[in-house]
């Protein structure tokens, strides 16, 4: 059973990108490579999820609730912050584990978009709970 964590991305501009790669790595816990496509986060380079600079498809990734998932999810809200992505989400009805990430992002790098984030995960959360009910 595959643990699915999911984004729709815009275009990195080059000041996005260079805000997004200094960033990630002061707030993420694993290897963080920048690569000509664009870069990866990840415990290796086998084990890791690649986030490409001009997004084509990649907007998801099956991390089998890996040790760095929540790393993938703080790399997200930060390019949230910066506006490459959006509509983040994975397939677990609870929101907690985007949520700590969020604060932990948040006190490491404060966020301007902290507040919105917060309610638009909270809310995610409780939007499923209505459609189980």
């Amino acid at each position: 059973m595959g643990y699915t964590i999911f984004w729709d991305q815009l275009r990195f501009s080059d000041f996005t990108y260079e805000n997004v790669c200094t960033v990630v790595p002061r707030v993420i816990n694993v290897k963080f490579c920048r690569e000509s496509w664009g870069f990866s986060v990840g415990d290796s380079d086998e084990e890791c999820v690649a986030i490409e600079r001009s997004p084509t498809t990649i907007t998801y990734v099956k991390t089998n609730r890996d040790p760095y998932s929540i790393d993938v999810m703080k790399t997200l809200i930060v390019m949230v912050e910066f506006g490459a992505a959006y509509r983040l989400g994975h397939d677990d009805p609870s929101m907690a584990l985007y949520l700590k990430a969020l604060n932990e992002v948040h006190a490491i790098h404060p966020l301007v978009s902290y507040e919105q984030q917060k309610t638009y995960f909270l809310d995610a959360e409780r939007r499923h709970r209505l459609a189980d009910t």
